[in-house]
């Protein structure tokens, strides 16, 4: 699938100045004054994408990814998007109520793939006391199976080695030792190489860990749902869709969509494409999502949604434990997204 990339253009020397020691950084980076100023000029929606959310004190921790924020960077990044747009849930824009226009106040959507348990204990507050609406996109059979994803496994056995000594092999090391090859395997055979060592790690990892990690259980969901939060697809078995059989494929889509109905008692309107990147997806995808029931899908293109961005095809800015105030105001002017669409392979 073709996917439209921002026009917006950013230099080299705004990054590496918000990332050098503070008192420089303060004193030669952009205000946020000129960086919401910039935002607001776009007219347009914004949408950032979250994993996970921890407890401050566990900032470090070998086990944390460093897709995930702490509770405190997140609230002070939530009153950040506060200070610059209104919030809005997806589904309001693209649901049975919306009009679909991208482009005519400023806004932002707060967005969460995976939705483990930490996120629930530290993020849902958060949204709650400032009054954020927010979109949760689940895998349902890791939901009802309260199963651990493979990312986060892998993760977990990187950081400590030894719980796979009595259950290695050939393919579980070359997953440990090259960080994105368990990213282009079938989800059969990911399962199988895993299914070797899943208990050790429930077992002998961190139980603060497995306790953050695991996903948020079906009456955790409905919490969400009945405060107001919008829950969307992920896949079932949070499945790169592009490794798949076709049938496969399908499925994933299909039997996602139906769980989530029956054990919400919703129609998800919004899907997110797990790792979201160019290669991850294609236009058969958005066939499926559309004769599934789903209304847009999101992908991890860095981006502001415009009414020519692709309804199953929508840009979203990824926000992860290396964003300090600075950059994270840099991401949600579009500044950076050149830079971050070059990153990730989109162009």
């Amino acid at each position: 699938m073709a996917v439209e990339s921002s026009p917006i253009q950013s230099g080299p020397s705004i990054e590496s100045i918000a990332s050098v020691q503070p008192s420089l950084s303060q004193r030669l980076s952009p205000s946020r004054g000129f960086l919401r100023g910039l935002f607001r000029s776009r007219q347009s929606l914004r949408i950032l994408c979250y994993h996970g959310v921890v407890a401050d004190e566990l900032e470090g921790a070998s086990w944390v990814p460093d897709y995930f924020v702490t509770q405190s960077q997140f609230r002070e990044q939530m009153q950040l998007v506060q200070s610059f747009a209104k919030t809005v849930r997806l589904n309001d824009v693209f649901g049975k109520k919306g009009t679909g226009n991208r482009k005519s106040k400023p806004t932002i959507a707060i967005t969460f793939d995976d939705v483990p348990a930490c996120t629930f204990a530290y993020a849902r507050p958060v949204l709650n006391e400032l009054g954020i609406p927010a979109t949760f996109y689940v895998s349902t059979g890791l939901v009802t199976a309260r199963r651990i994803p493979a990312a986060e496994i892998v993760g977990l056995l990187r950081a400590y080695p030894k719980m796979r000594e009595n259950a290695s092999s050939p393919a579980l090391d070359e997953m440990c030792e090259q960080p994105n090859v368990h990213k282009s395997l079938s989800i059969e055979t990911l399962q199988r190489i895993l299914s070797r060592v899943d208990g050790q790690v429930l077992t002998n990892a961190p139980q603060e860990a497995v306790h953050a990690l695991k996903p948020l259980s079906w009456l955790q969901l409905r919490t969400l749902v009945d405060e107001g939060h919008e829950i969307g697809g992920h896949t079932v078995d949070h499945a790169i869709l592009s490794k798949q059989t076709k049938n496969t494929r399908i499925r994933q889509v299909t039997k996602c969509f139906e769980d989530i109905r029956e054990h919400l008692q919703i129609e998800p309107v919004g899907f997110a494409y797990p790792n979201g990147g160019p290669t991850d997806f294609d236009s058969d995808d958005a066939d499926v999502l559309g004769a599934s029931g789903f209304k847009y899908a999101v992908t991890t293109q860095a981006g502001f949604c415009t009414n020519s961005s692709p309804t199953f095809a929508l840009p979203r800015v990824s926000i992860g434990i290396g964003h300090t105030r600075m950059r994270f105001m840099l991401e949600l002017s579009g500044i950076l997204d050149k830079r971050r669409r070059r990153q990730h392979g989109w162009i």
